[in-house]
């Protein structure tokens, strides 16, 4: 079995798409949200086929706000925590058999939102890389940010409603969904993901060796 999955990490809201192929006709798919501590209500009722939320234990900094040490290393638990649980995700919904790539995108420095998150971001990120590259059994794909929108909708700088709309027209039901971005953007990263393997399946062996 070939699997493809897309990682759009946050420490609030990650998406997480695993399409599953077979001689290249999808015959499995799963979506995963994971969020920190607890569902509201809304969230609470929300029952799709295929779809499920995943929760992590969110330390909460906001009281070391006056003690970077303490601060810093609480918000490093958190990043370990999600990066983990994305992991055994992966591991729980893909077997020791399946030819498993992973595609994520690269980090945004250059952006003009030059704030605290960006970095933190990063540093979640590359947790989860550290993760996928040390199982030895995954290949990565690590993505431009215009390069995954040029993908879904043709133009590298498109909105997020045109990527979620062009998405509800696959999976209608999913309209009920909060935060549905990011769930969209992993599931864009997944369909990257299968398509760029179709054509540089050499090239990626060749990366992850």
């Amino acid at each position: 079995m070939n699997v493809f999955i897309g990682i759009d990490p946050s420490i609030n809201s990650t998406g997480l798409t695993i399409l599953k192929y077979d001689n290249n006709k999808l015959v499995n798919e799963k979506f995963f949200i994971i969020k920190p501590n607890k569902l509201t209500k809304k969230e609470e009722k929300i029952s799709i086929r295929n779809f499920k939320y995943l929760l992590y234990n969110k330390i909460d900094i906001s009281e070391y706000k006056d003690d970077n040490h303490k601060g810093e290393y609480y918000k490093t638990l958190n990043m370990i925590e999600i990066s983990e649980l994305i992991y055994k995700t992966i591991c729980k919904n893909t077997h020791k058999d399946d030819d498993i790539t992973i595609s994520m995108e690269g980090i945004s420095y250059g952006s003009s939102i030059r704030t605290k998150s960006i970095f933190d971001l990063a540093g979640l990120n590359y947790l989860i890389r550290y993760l996928i590259i040390k199982n030895g059994h995954m290949k990565l794909l690590i993505c431009p940010p215009q390069e995954i929108k040029k993908f879904a909708s043709g133009k590298g700088n498109s909105l997020k409603d045109i990527l979620v709309n062009s998405f509800l027209i696959l999976y209608p039901k999913y309209e009920i969904i909060p935060k549905l971005d990011d769930l969209v953007d992993s599931y864009y990263m997944a369909k990257y993901c299968y398509e760029f393997n179709k054509y540089n399946m050499n090239l990626l062996d060749m990366y992850n060796n």
